[in-house]
Parts: structure tokens; sequence; C-alpha cells
């Protein structure tokens, strides 16, 4: 289980994201009334997540971190500024990582190792990525749709978690999870697809995929289950893909919580027999 956790004017579009970054510290947040909401279903439902908080998001509510950790969730990185990768250089790239990492870690007092890009962006393009998050002392990633979507995906990279060498040792991906139906590669298991998806489709790929012997990855963010949050005037598909069925998510997150046993990366990193059976990535 995985949670993104991001503002509801967090979405890319082009190069930024639906609000420039100059605007949003003047924007109302709701990460304080909704993240609460989200540790108490985990703690309901006994369920220990991964949470990929923005380095921004961290800096301006360290106490929400806090209280993560203390519920004993891990604390991971979305970068700071949540900028598609492929929208940065190199260097923006790393200095992003390096920030919010650094904030990340001044709050918790533990090593971040763990990173999710904004819009799984980490691409045929953008792999470079993988040498400086090695080199910052990231041991996992999940930034990798394998398969096609709106933004970042990565159609050629392994289904299951692997490990990719770099210039500074080895990081474990785990991809996104689909499950594969010959031409279609769908998913229904995080954010809006997550969202729009009947819970009887999600269970019924959830059985598919448990058949292959793959990890069910799950991720969410906050405005998903959000009702107050303001809306952006979006064209009817855009508003579709972004606003439906959020009065349905939190009661289908908290239904789903309760049917399997969902981790956080930090413990799956813990299983030795897991580890021996990953395999090298070879794209």
């Amino acid at each position: 289980m995985s949670v993104d956790v991001e503002e509801w004017f967090h979405i890319p579009t082009g190069l930024d994201n639906i609000l420039p970054f100059e605007e949003w510290n003047d924007a109302p947040q709701r990460i304080q009334e909704v993240l609460p909401r989200m540790l108490d279903i985990f703690e309901q439902k006994q369920v220990t997540s991964t949470f990929f908080f923005l380095g921004w998001i961290a800096e301006k509510h360290p106490a929400l971190v806090r209280e993560t950790l203390r519920r004993g969730h891990e604390v991971a990185t979305h970068g700071y500024a949540h900028r598609l990768i492929y929208n940065q250089t190199p260097a923006e790239f790393e200095n992003d990582i390096y920030k919010s990492k650094s904030i990340i870690e001044s709050i918790t007092g533990k090593s971040v190792i763990g990173y999710r890009a904004p819009g799984f962006s980490i691409t045929p393009q953008t792999n470079w990525a993988f040498d400086i998050l090695s080199k910052h002392g990231i041991r996992y990633d999940s930034s990798i749709f394998p398969g096609k979507r709106f933004f970042g995906h990565f159609d050629e990279f392994n289904k299951e978690p692997t490990i990719v060498k770099t210039n500074y040792g080895e990081i474990i991906e785990f991809p996104q999870t689909i499950v594969d139906f010959g031409f279609l590669k769908l998913s229904c298991f995080g954010g809006g697809y997550f969202r729009l998806s009947p819970k009887s489709v999600f269970l019924k790929m959830a059985a598919t995929l448990a058949k292959s012997g793959r990890p069910l990855i799950v991720y969410i963010h906050p405005r998903d289950i959000d009702n107050d949050q303001p809306q952006i005037a979006f064209p009817l598909l855009k508003k579709i893909r972004h606003y439906v069925n959020i009065s349905k998510t939190e009661q289908k997150l908290k239904d789903i919580s309760g049917r399997f046993n969902f981790t956080s990366f930090e413990m799956v990193l813990s299983d030795d027999e897991f580890l021996e059976n990953l395999k090298y990535s070879d794209t």
C-alpha cells in the first residue's frame, strides 16, 4: 500500500502543475484535513503503508510527517516540487531529490530509502534518473508504469519488481501493478484508475494478478477521497478523470484495505526470500 502525499493542485499539465509553483503558498491546503483520515483507515484495518511525501508538503506540515512515522508507516519521498522527470535536466532532478530527501530526513531522523516520481515519469528517455537516485542513497524506486497511460510510461520494462544496475550500486524498481491481457495492459490499482474502477473489477483483476505470482501494489492520493477540495474547471473528460467517484473512494479504500495483507516497501525489502528471487533488468 502506498500514498502519494500531495495536494489537490498537484496535477501535472505541460511543463508544470495545474497551479504554478509560485502560487502554491497562497492556495488553500487540504492535506492536514485528509491525511489523518487515511491514517485512521490504515490503523483500523491494520495496514502498514509507504507514504511518498512531497518535500514541499513535508516542509509545510512536519507534524504530519512525524505522525505518519509514529503510526508505524514508512516515510519516503515524492520529490520536492512535483515536476515530471522528463521536464527536468539531470542537474535539476538531482537538486530536487537532494532537497526533498534532506527536508524529510531532518524531520524524521531516519534515512529516506524510497522514491516515486510524479506521473510515473521514469521512461526510456529518463532512465538516467536511476544513477542519481542510487547516488543519493535511494534503495528502491516505484516510478515506472509498464504500459500505456496519459503521462510517463515505460512499456518495455518488466512487470515484476526488478534490480537495476547503476554506476552507484543496485536499486530495486517496483513498477506499478498492471494486468496483461495480451494487447491490453490494464491497471485499476491506483489513483484515478482505483477511483473510477468498481470494487468488483478491482477484486477480479487482483485475483488474476495473484495467479501470476506478482505482488499487488496500490497507490492513492489524499485528493482521491476529498469531497471538499476545490475543483478545477476542466473539460468534461478531464473532469471525469479527476473528480468522478470521489465520494465513494474512501469506503472503497476501507473495503480493499481489509481484504489484503498490505505492508510498506520498506518491510518488503526486509524479506530475504523476496530479495533472493529478484531478477536484473535487461532494458
